[in-house]
């Protein structure tokens, strides 16, 4: 695998005469289905979808592929014809990262490009700038990219926002337990970035019995300052003697946080980190450009502990994975193509997305139908997760279960034990149990079930 090649209407004649033309212009919107005339971002042979996340910035590496994976996936898709015959159109923008950029990009998908949703966007505090006015123009806000609870357990206050992730609470009392169970002894430490993300795994990690000092066993940064390195983090973690180092921080982090672990001669005896900040294919990319050879930060990778509700991407007996990795090479277009869990993420939120438009049904494309369906449908939202997604009237959270896997030798992500274990939890302070659910195989022609053309 190269991991360098690298997400558009009194006389009486006159009145018969206007008669008629109504009558014509009626019979021809009648032709078509009623959404096409009232619902911004659809027509009769489209479905116009956005999305806002960093193709570029500290933060972007791994993440700036998820776009061109859902696009490869749409365009698979349009390849059979489209949803009951309208094609998929994602129209993204870059936000950087950066809050006030994701504003601006908003907007623009809002209003310029006019879109039907929102899908897929990436980041906890760039959508905090947005969430609360795409909830009040009632945009579905579909599939978000971030694991942060405020934003999916009140539906109330985001009624229109549904989560793409397990929540970072949910995954961090997974894994809190696991260490619990796991690491009798050892001192733990964590770091993370001063953010929601951060502090939800704070907060997960105290319901699962862990609390940290601050400036001793927790070191933090702020998100997107990364990229000058994180020694004095790292610094104030071997100096306090933590032994395993719990990251809950974005993709880029972890790799800068292990790059000045090397480079300080620190070695804790574990990582653990939370899912969207541990890919394989991103964690080497970023060391690579540091210089660290591809078999060394294969090596510092080995052992580390996260967690999934996925299949791990280096699975080849997952029909999913099977599936997804052909038309990623097949329809992906993208710079940058190479096959890890951000384009799987990718790949499974179109999917899932295509799903509730089938759903629907031909004539139902409606905002507010969509926003229903989501909410009273999430068994019949077909996934390559293993965890049942959690949607209803009363919560918005994405993923309720995931598995602890621990990274090989050759980078890919296996169960700790001698077979997968799923977990489920709440984002409150219920206890862990054992999550027994088994997933829906995947539709015909990797197609979503009941998928129509027509």
């Amino acid at each position: 695998m190269n991991i360098r090649a690298s997400l558009t209407r009194r006389t009486f004649g006159r009145v018969i005469t206007v008669t008629a033309g109504v009558a014509v212009s009626a019979l021809a919107l009648s032709a078509l289905p009623a959404t096409a005339a009232t619902e911004p971002g659809v027509s009769a042979t489209e479905i116009v979808l956005g999305m806002q996340l960093p193709q570029t910035g500290a933060a972007s590496p791994g993440y700036n592929k998820v776009d061109d994976a859902m696009r490869a996936y749409f365009d698979y898709v349009n390849s059979k014809g489209g949803v009951y015959g309208r094609k998929i159109r994602l129209e993204v923008k870059d936000d950087n990262y950066k809050a006030g950029l994701t504003v601006s990009t908003a907007s623009a998908l809002i209003n310029k490009e006019k879109i039907f949703a929102f899908i897929g966007s990436v980041g906890t505090q760039t959508h905090v700038s947005v969430i609360a006015d795409i909830n009040r123009r009632k945009i579905p806000d579909l599939f978000v990219n971030s694991g942060y609870t405020g934003f999916y357990t009140n539906p109330k206050k985001y009624p229109t926002t549904f989560g793409g992730l397990g929540t970072y609470v949910t995954e961090a009392k997974i894994l809190g337990k696991y260490m619990k169970e796991t690491f009798l002894t050892e001192k733990i430490g964590i770091i993370y970035q001063t953010d929601d993300f951060g502090r939800n795994t704070v907060a997960g990690l105290k319901s699962a019995g862990y609390t940290f000092e601050a400036r001793k066993t927790a070191a933090t940064f702020v998100a997107g300052t990364q990229a000058g390195g994180l020694d004095a983090q790292m610094t104030q973690l071997k100096d306090n003697g933590v032994e395993v180092v719990v990251v809950g921080a974005v993709a880029s982090a972890f790799a800068a946080a292990v790059a000045s672990a090397n480079k300080i001669g620190y070695k804790p005896k574990k990582w653990v980190v939370i899912s969207v900040g541990a890919d394989a294919t991103t964690f080497q990319t970023i060391l690579l450009d540091k210089g660290i050879p591809l078999a060394t930060s294969a090596f510092l990778l080995t052992g580390t502990i996260t967690s999934s509700h996925a299949p791990a991407p280096g699975d080849a007996t997952d029909e999913f994975v099977t599936a997804f990795k052909k038309i990623n090479k097949d329809f992906n277009n993208g710079p940058e193509t190479t096959w890890d869990n951000n384009v799987l993420q990718g790949m499974n939120i179109a999917y899932q997305m295509t799903s509730v438009l089938v759903g629907v049904g031909k004539n139902g494309v409606t905002r507010k139908n969509v926003i229903s369906y989501m909410e009273k449908n999430a068994a019949k939202i077909t996934s390559a997760a293993f965890s049942p997604l959690g949607y209803s009237a009363t919560t918005h959270e994405a993923f309720t279960g995931f598995w602890v896997g621990a990274y090989d030798a050759s980078t890919v992500l296996k169960p700790v034990g001698a077979t997968r274990q799923m977990w489920t939890t709440d984002s409150g302070t219920g206890p862990v149990t054992e999550l027994k659910w088994t997933r829906p195989a995947i539709g015909a022609d990797s197609l979503p079930k009941g998928f129509s053309a027509k």
